[in-house]
């Protein structure tokens, strides 16, 4: 792998396309000297003094991957909300996380929540798809770090040998785990419930949108005007579907 052919990065983790895969992405951790962690904060002390931290993100998400599959083993109607994980491979830059891609009818990566609205393209159908996909969260009871308008992509999923395409859906492509220290929400429905409640609360503001904790709900503030040259059709943008 290339550094040059990363299709996105945040603070921790890099993304690629699969060389051989069209429907999975490969997340790789970036590499980090521990000099570069010099500031006096909790997360700055673990990850220099106790370097397999940074790894937790990604081993508590398939800790939670593993709890909501096996928890409907039986459960043959069961539509997993989160992204799938499709386990490891060694590449030239250290051990990378396959995971699905979700795209637009076109194949390219699907937009993201934040792409959606600020594209001035959401219209009240769309806030519809995501609240009832809000429902499902909190029905499924997913456990939750990070609900950031970024972790969320509308499009098709392809799952099964034949990569068959589904119906476009929401999908939690990242944020998802138990990541503290003391691991209560993986026990309890309850703690997890409060979690996503203090997550939706906290997560990044995305102007045109609000969340309304009473009704554990998004709300349309304001529209914005689209852009010239915008296609209106949600496939035609150009948006990522691989938080990392």
């Amino acid at each position: 792998m290339n550094p040059s052919d990363v299709i996105a990065e945040g603070g921790e983790r890099m993304v690629f396309a699969h060389p051989d895969h069209p429907f999975r992405l490969i997340k790789v951790v970036k590499p980090r000297h521990t000099e570069e962690f010099n500031r006096w904060t909790f997360g700055h002390l673990t990850q220099r003094y106790i370097p397999s931290a940074r790894w937790r993100p990604t081993v508590k998400q398939y800790d939670e991957y593993r709890r909501l599959m096996l928890g409907r083993l039986f459960d043959v109607n069961f539509n997993l909300p989160i992204s799938h994980l499709y386990g490891f491979v060694k590449t030239n830059l250290g051990v990378g996380c396959i995971t699905e891609r979700v795209t637009d009818a076109d194949g390219n990566n699907a937009p993201t929540l934040q792409k959606l609205v600020r594209s001035g393209r959401f219209t009240d159908d769309d806030l519809q798809r995501l609240n009832r996909f809000v429902e499902e969260l909190y029905d499924v009871s997913v456990c939750v770090g990070d609900v950031g308008p970024a972790n969320f992509v509308y499009g098709h999923r392809h799952i099964g040998p034949s990569n068959a395409r589904s119906e476009p859906s929401w999908v939690l492509v990242d944020g998802f785990g138990d990541r503290f220290a003391i691991t209560i929400r993986s026990v309890s429905r309850r703690v997890r419930t409060m979690g996503l409640d203090d997550c939706f609360k906290r997560s990044k503001k995305v102007a045109g949108l609000e969340w309304v904790p009473a009704q554990r709900r998004y709300r349309i503030t304001a529209r914005k005007p689209a852009r010239r040259g915008v296609n209106s059709s949600h496939e035609s943008l150009d948006a990522l579907n691989v938080s990392p």
